[in-house]
């Protein structure tokens, strides 16, 4: 009997499972299946044997990936052949659609027999048939199996070559419930900031008396809101323009608002503000328009202008 095919099948097993990475992680299957034997040349020692009967079958396979598994199943073969089988395959499989695939076997098959005096031995088995995907849960397929040599004629009176077709159908327990790849961690992406260039200033006026330089408190308190806006925008520039009413000559009123001008950046200077980032200028009574005393007050001054370029961040 050929009784090294077993091992050298184990062995095909196993290298399709080597060469091979899974597609369906834990695709195992349970399968029965149920159908016909025809014994060639049972007859050879015992013309009323039977040439046919039923067969049955139990099995369990596993399915490296869609294209490679391997199947261990049990086998009774009825009638006068009697015998019980264990079979272990490598299964081959070629996909021909979403639901339909065609397969071929090829392994081993251990069987013991009662017929005659009973035996047992070793078989080489082929086979190959069509799978069709009811659903994720059931396969309904066809099988054809030839198995070589069952029985030993000088034991048990027989020795027979089958001719198996089965109708076969396939449970898959995990099939469709494959871990889903893993989800890529959301990245919360900063909003972009962008940086819009604004200038922003800071205005006021200091009044002085008739003929008259000095500061007065009030004009102190506005100079101060000047100096305190200076040193929160390090970028500022200051612009005083010292003006006078139109009472007395324009020489003399050109040199009041410059002593007015003069004295306003003096101040600020004291206040912290740099010297170099004050203009002055002064008018004298060139755009004087006052015609009465209130009017004339309002021409008795200083304007003093502070701008300063920022950064505002803008956030979308």
């Amino acid at each position: 009997m050929k009784k090294t095919v077993a091992p050298s099948l184990i062995a095909l097993a196993i290298a399709a499972a080597g060469i091979s990475t899974s597609v369906q992680a834990n695709d195992w299957y349970l399968g029965a299946g149920a159908g016909y034997g025809q014994y060639e040349d049972i007859d050879r020692t015992n013309t009323t044997l039977d040439k046919d009967g039923e067969v049955i079958s139990l099995f369990t396979g596993y399915n490296f990936n869609e294209y490679f598994g391997a199947e261990l199943g049990f086998n009774y073969f009825g009638a006068d052949a009697d015998t019980k089988a264990l079979n272990l395959s490598a299964i081959g499989r070629l996909p021909l659609s979403e639901r339909v695939s065609l397969f071929g076997e090829l392994g081993a098959l251990g069987w013991d027999t009662d017929a005659g005096a009973g035996d047992d031995g070793v078989s080489p088995l082929a086979g190959v048939g069509l799978t069709y995907r009811a659903s994720d849960l059931v396969d309904v397929q066809a099988r054809y199996r030839r198995i070589e040599d069952m029985g030993d004629l000088a034991n048990n009176g027989f020795e027979t070559d089958v001719n198996n077709f089965m109708l076969e159908l396939v449970l898959h327990p995990n099939r469709g419930e494959s871990t889903p790849p893993p989800v890529a961690p959301v990245v919360q992406q900063a909003p972009e900031t962008t940086y819009e260039t604004r200038t922003v200033t800071a205005d006021g006026s200091i009044y002085f008396g008739f003929d008259k330089s000095d500061l007065s408190a009030d004009s102190r308190a506005t100079l101060d809101e000047v100096a305190r806006f200076s040193q929160e925008n390090p970028s500022h520039q200051v612009e005083l323009a010292g003006y006078a009413d139109r009472l007395g000559s324009a020489e003399y009123n050109r040199k009041l608002s410059e002593r007015r001008a003069l004295a306003a950046k003096g101040y600020l200077v004291e206040r912290g503000v740099a010297a170099q980032n004050i203009q002055t200028a002064w008018y004298g009574s060139e755009l004087a328009e006052g015609q009465t005393e209130a009017e004339r007050q309002r021409d008795r001054r200083v304007d003093a202008k502070a701008q300063a370029t920022i950064e505002v961040e803008i956030i979308e």
